[in-house]
């Protein structure tokens, strides 16, 4: 496997991920193990990301919820709080603030008049397409470092522990009759 750049850099405590002015984030070191390396790699992919949400006014739970509608737009509120694991009286706030700040819409289910569904807005679209668009590039580079066959064989390895740690999770179970983890998802996002 030949590593030249980006994420993969022999040298990412110079500075992490493209970013020369992040040099707190140590690299995965030789002999760690797989969590450890893992979460060095998904650091980097994150701070790419995150690029996107700079000005936002979107923290962490924010982006979250955005995440899960970007996984399976209309969710109700209450799915929204289960899929990310929030209380209630929290996702209603945090949906109040999407709302206010035109990332989502409320809109009632056309079955069941007492349940009100969000979905994203054309602003909340706009900012998945440049996310989308980062990891083309991020994908693109890995692609390029590595040798043929490599980077699908990641993948799908990759997958195969999301697929045993996503067993794991507490509620994963209740979390997939309203599809969100029967769609194939990249780990690390967001």
């Amino acid at each position: 496997m030949r590593v030249e750049r980006g994420c993969l850099s022999a040298d990412i405590r110079i500075g992490c991920c493209g970013d020369p002015t992040v040099t707190n984030r140590p690299a995965p070191l030789p002999g760690q193990g797989t969590p450890q390396t893992v979460y060095a790699v998904t650091e980097c992919i994150q701070n790419r990301l995150m690029k996107h949400f700079e000005g936002t006014g979107l923290h962490w739970g924010l982006r979250r919820i955005l995440q899960r509608l970007w996984m399976a737009d209309g969710l109700s509120q209450a799915e929204l709080a289960r899929v990310t694991r929030a209380s209630e009286a929290s996702t209603s706030n945090m949906l109040k603030h999407l709302v206010s700040g035109g990332w989502v819409e409320r809109r009632r289910d056309q079955f069941d008049y007492r349940i009100s569904r969000v979905y994203l807005s054309e602003k909340a679209i706009s900012l998945r397409g440049a996310i989308e668009a980062e990891c083309a590039v991020i994908d693109t580079e890995l692609r390029d470092a590595l040798e043929d066959g490599e980077a699908e064989h990641l993948n799908v390895l990759l997958h195969a522990a999301w697929e045993i740690l996503g067993r794991e999770a507490p509620d994963a179970e209740s979390d997939k009759g309203i599809g969100i983890y029967d769609q194939p998802s990249p780990p690390g996002v967001l």
